[in-house]
Formats: C-alpha cells, sequence, structure tokens
C-alpha cells in the first residue's frame, strides 16, 4: 500500500497487488473554496485566494467561464475508469533509486554575486513576493 497525497489535499491509498486505486479518505483545506453543479462560483472570493484583483466587469466575465471549468471537472468525475488499468510513473515507484545529494560548490561566486541586485554578505536580498493583507 502507498499513501498519495493530491494537490487538493486528498489522500489516497493505493494497492499495488491488484492494481485498482482506492480512495479511503478525502481531506480537503479549509481555505480551499468548495462548488457543486448547483452552486455559481464566487469569483470574488476565488480572486482573493488567488491573490488578485478584479473589476466587477472582469469578475461578471470570468464566472461563466469559471462555471464552465467546473462542469468540465464534473464531466470527468462522471466517466467509468473502472475497466481501465492505472498506470504509474517512474519517480512515484516505491523502491525508486535516487541519486544521492551532494552539494557542489560554484566555481565563480563573484560573477554570480555581480548579477543580483542588493546583497548583504553573506545574503542575497530579494523583493517581498507574498503581502499578506
Amino acid at each position: 500500500m502507498v499513501s498519495v497525497v493530491g494537490r487538493a489535499g486528498a489522500t489516497a491509498l493505493r494497492s499495488f497487488e491488484n492494481r485498482k486505486p482506492v480512495l479511503l479518505r478525502r481531506r480537503l483545506f479549509a481555505s480551499a473554496p468548495r462548488f457543486s453543479s448547483l452552486q455559481p462560483p464566487d469569483v470574488p472570493l476565488l480572486a482573493d485566494a488567488a491573490r488578485i484583483s478584479l473589476s466587477e466587469k472582469e469578475v461578471e466575465d470570468f464566472a461563466p467561464k469559471i462555471r464552465q471549468v467546473i462542469d468540465w471537472f464534473g464531466q470527468l468525475q462522471a466517466v467509468d475508469l473502472d475497466s481501465v488499468q492505472p498506470s504509474f510513473r517512474a519517480d512515484t515507484e516505491l523502491n525508486a533509486d535516487l541519486r544521492e545529494d551532494s552539494p557542489e560548490t560554484f566555481q565563480n561566486r563573484e560573477a554570480m554575486l555581480a548579477e543580483v541586485p542588493t546583497y548583504d554578505s553573506p545574503y542575497i536580498k530579494v523583493p517581498k513576493v507574498i503581502n499578506k493583507e
């Protein structure tokens, strides 16, 4: 058995004996918006979660597009996959032989530091990328 955690926080256990994936438990993060096929998407909530600002016109334009994407996922959920054999990627095997991490020293450190805008030894300063407002 292998525990697999997906992007939305879904946890599944896969059995390799009968080669059929079985979803045993689903855990969604509290901050992830949930939608059903009956309720329209809350575009301002999605925009806030994505940390983007949208005008009222953009909200009106995106609502039907997001609804269409949600409907497409609903169609994917309805597909019967019982007769389909699961496929496995090489990087998800249990006993995958991975190379050992070994640190390497960059030979031309001065050339690299000459390219950065702000350097305060031994740190490279970068602009703030997440605004928590």
